[in-house]
């Protein structure tokens, strides 16, 4: 890797978060493709952030990295309002990324698909560190309602907005997979099978549990105006 390259890396992962946090981001400006570390690509990557794009452009400004670069375009001027998160999914991913900067988990027991931060202990770790906070700072009564006003956003039919991925019953499927999907006669009998690729995933909560009901499909042979059982869906392996 580059010289250059390493020394813009090297000072992301030294640069305090508030001067960095508005250039992070797992999608590449470039492309405009979601990135994960187990698939960086031509990506590079600090953390679940991409630092550089395919095509080669820093996305965190050099500049207050104390890297002199007058000619870098700051790519968050026209997109922060998009980029600000919106939607539950979204402002989680946003506080992940933040309880990874903190280091909350230095030394990480087990690697996901995502990464090595990406697990419960890191949530954990962040729930119980606002948690604390929250009790010196205004007492037990107060972390009650808190914990009552996260269950408002868990009720059945709550939406948490469009995901890259979702994991159900053991079936992970991702936002651009082919799957092959099983359609199902009237009697509930299996029936033939299409190919289609995942356009969208918008997961429900149902029963206090978070459901794909949201699931668009792109192809030929996609039916209009149906719902697709999760299950129904296998991922086809890339050749």
């Amino acid at each position: 890797m580059d010289s250059n390259v390493e020394a813009y890396l090297t000072a992301i992962r030294q640069a305090p978060f508030r001067l960095i946090e508005r250039y992070l981001t797992p999608v590449c400006t470039e492309c405009d493709e979601h990135v994960v570390p187990s698939d960086a690509g031509d990506h590079v990557m600090v953390g679940s952030s991409v630092a550089v794009g395919c095509l080669g452009y820093y996305l965190v400004d050099p500049n207050v990295l104390g890297i002199k670069m007058p000619t870098w375009s700051d790519w968050t001027t026209a997109d922060r309002a998009e980029s600000h998160p919106t939607t539950l999914y979204s402002r989680g991913a946003a506080l992940v990324q933040f309880a990874e900067s903190l280091g909350l988990m230095r030394e990480p027991r087990c690697m996901s698909s995502l990464g090595p931060f990406y697990d419960e202990q890191l949530i954990g770790h962040a729930i119980a560190a606002m948690s604390a906070w929250l009790e010196a700072e205004r007492g037990p009564v107060t972390v009650r309602a808190a914990l009552k006003e996260s269950m408002y956003y868990t009720d059945d039919e709550s939406q948490i907005g469009a995901v890259p991925r979702f994991t159900y019953g053991g079936n992970t499927l991702s936002v651009g997979d082919t799957v092959d999907v099983q359609k199902i006669g009237p009697m509930g009998e299996n029936a033939d099978t299409f190919r289609a690729v995942i356009k969208e995933i918008s997961p429900t909560y149902w029963g206090s549990e978070l459901c794909p009901t949201g699931v668009v499909l792109d192809g030929p042979d996609v039916p209009v105006g149906e719902s697709w059982d999760w299950h129904s869906m296998t991922k086809v392996d890339k050749p």
